[in-house]
């Protein structure tokens, strides 16, 4: 199985891939500390968090499931002005988290 994610330690980065075959990244944009990479078709294509341990700190969870990751996902959502994207993150012990990432927008988004 070809993993989708990574999470560079080092760098405290967490990067998901939802990019299907033949999908070209034309553009990205950074809100915060998330970039978001867009296709042609104007899906995103990938995701990045900077200081991830950080931000899962702010939200009361355990840093320490980064170095346990098996799989990780993206779900979009709107909301409101803007979208919720959820990272679902599954550990090798089989725990999953949701965590929520609030994204302000007024231009409609496609997750790929």
């Amino acid at each position: 199985m070809v993993k989708n994610f990574l999470y560079d330690e080092f760098s405290d980065r967490l990067m998901i891939s939802c990019k299907k075959e033949g999908d070209k990244v034309i553009g990205s944009t950074r809100v915060l500390n998330m970039t978001l990479d867009f296709t042609s078709t104007n899906k995103i294509a990938n995701i990045e968090i900077r200081n991830v341990s950080d931000y899962l700190s702010s939200l009361g969870l355990d840093v320490n499931i980064l170095n346990n990751l098996e799989d990780a996902k993206l779900i979009l959502k709107q909301y409101r002005d803007g979208y919720m994207i959820y990272f679902i993150l599954k550990t090798k012990q089989g725990n999953i988290e949701k965590i929520p990432f609030n994204l302000p927008m007024n231009k409609v988004l496609i997750i790929a």
